[in-house]
């Protein structure tokens, strides 16, 4: 039995089809039992379960061998102490899967911000959720840094769709180390079904080439027909701004903006070159012809 955690989630479920496709018998989680039903239908178990509940947990985890574990949501837009969430989820974590029987693997969705110490906003418990998984005694855990995920792009398609224009906080230069969340699907059920070996206990992930924004504008614009399409940045505040009047909290707000500035001003960076063990096939324009229709 393999544990896929947040299987209704874009990477959770990348996992869950990788496995079905192999043929593995599967346990998904998730927070609403109809949500997992597509899973069910095709022999799949499935478990409602409290991300912050360690006893909920440690019953969806009970005879599994191998488990798929991340932070979600990724982002409460209305939550007024974010890190206090993720605390509450990574002790969670922690307690559940200790001294479980059986469970001999791990693979964890992390990110490329936990490259740097200083990480703010909903990505500051990245590298406190790796930590209190290195704690588990007899599982061999690999934390996946996956860089800059293709569907960030997603709001940018409907930017260039209606107006033409996208806009971001980013540079228009600054090079992405742009991934499908599909390929981070595909390691992590590899790693966990043993058919591929970690080589460390991070693994960094970062698609086949870095993007930049006004690369990836430009590839939105032709894929839509809107070949005037282009790239517009914003100051810190004027996103702030936005992200308020979309329903955030000021807390969420800023603690977004203040992860897209790391970001922008280069503290979130890949530490390992491209290469074998680190790039994945899908390109920008495979992605777009598959989301942009």
């Amino acid at each position: 039995m393999i544990v896929v955690s947040s299987a209704t989630s874009n990477t959770g479920s990348a996992v869950a089809e990788a496995l079905l496709a192999a043929g593995e018998q599967i346990r998904v989680l998730g927070r609403s039992l109809d949500r997992l039903q597509r899973y069910v239908d095709r022999g799949a178990e499935a478990a409602v379960i409290r991300t912050g509940d360690p006893g909920s947990l440690r019953e969806a985890f009970a005879g599994a061998r191998a488990g798929f574990v991340m932070m979600a949501p990724g982002i409460i837009p209305r939550c007024d102490d974010f890190a206090a969430h993720q605390r509450r989820v990574i002790s969670a974590h922690q307690t559940a899967l200790a001294g479980l029987d059986g469970l001999t693997r791990i693979v964890s969705l992390s990110g490329w911000a936990a490259n740097y110490a200083g990480a703010r906003g909903p990505v500051w418990g990245l590298r406190p959720f790796e930590e209190a998984l290195d704690t588990l005694a007899d599982v061999e855990v690999t934390h996946l840094r996956a860089g800059w995920f293709m569907e960030n792009a997603l709001p940018m398609i409907e930017e260039v769709r209606a107006t033409g224009v996208a806009r971001g906080l980013i540079p228009a230069d600054l090079p992405l180390p742009a991934i499908a969340t599909a390929d981070i699907g595909a390691v992590a059920a590899d790693l966990l079904t043993g058919r591929r070996e970690a080589h460390t206990r991070t693994l960094e992930l970062q698609g086949p080439r870095d993007l930049t924004p006004g690369e990836i504008t430009a590839a939105i614009g032709k894929a839509l027909g809107r070949p005037e399409a282009r790239y517009e940045q914003i100051d810190a505040a004027t996103m702030r701004d936005g992200l308020l009047a979309a329903g955030f909290s000021a807390h969420m707000a800023d603690g977004t903006t203040a992860m897209t500035l790391d970001v922008a001003e280069r503290r979130i960076v890949m530490t390992r070159p491209r290469d074998a063990d680190t790039a994945t096939p899908t390109t920008f324009e495979e992605f777009l012809a598959h989301v942009a229709g």
